[in-house]
């Protein structure tokens, strides 16, 4: 009998231990949510946004300048331009490719990556 009701009364704790944590956060909630239906005002809170600041940032735009290196991030197919197909572009020598960046046109020796020429 001293067990039996040494459990029911862990059980009783537990559940009211239990109750009372899940319970704050909706009375919170529904205190809110009455503040709001008193005054039919609804405010956003931009702090609750699930979306990243880095995320809607743009990528901060280089300084092209001629005799500084070409970053590796900017060296792929993706930014490889073909001289043929714009006409302010000259043709390129040997070891030397046009790439677009930034809007820019820049000219760059395969070689050593450093900035030959720079279009705007």
């Amino acid at each position: 009998m001293k067990k039996i009701m040494s459990a029911i009364a862990l059980a009783v704790s537990t559940a009211v231990i239990a109750s009372t944590s899940f319970a704050a956060p909706n009375e919170a909630h529904q205190a809110h949510s009455m503040h709001r239906s008193n005054h039919q005002t609804v405010v956003k809170h931009p702090a609750l946004s699930h979306t990243k600041p880095a995320a809607t940032k743009k990528q901060a735009q280089h300084n092209w300048k001629v005799g500084h290196q070409y970053p590796n991030q900017y060296r792929s197919t993706n930014y490889k331009v073909d001289y043929k197909h714009n006409k302010k572009l000259t043709k390129p020598g040997h070891n030397q490719q046009w790439y677009k960046a930034d809007g820019k046109y820049i000219l760059v020796n395969t070689a050593n990556h450093s900035i030959i020429k720079v279009i705007h």
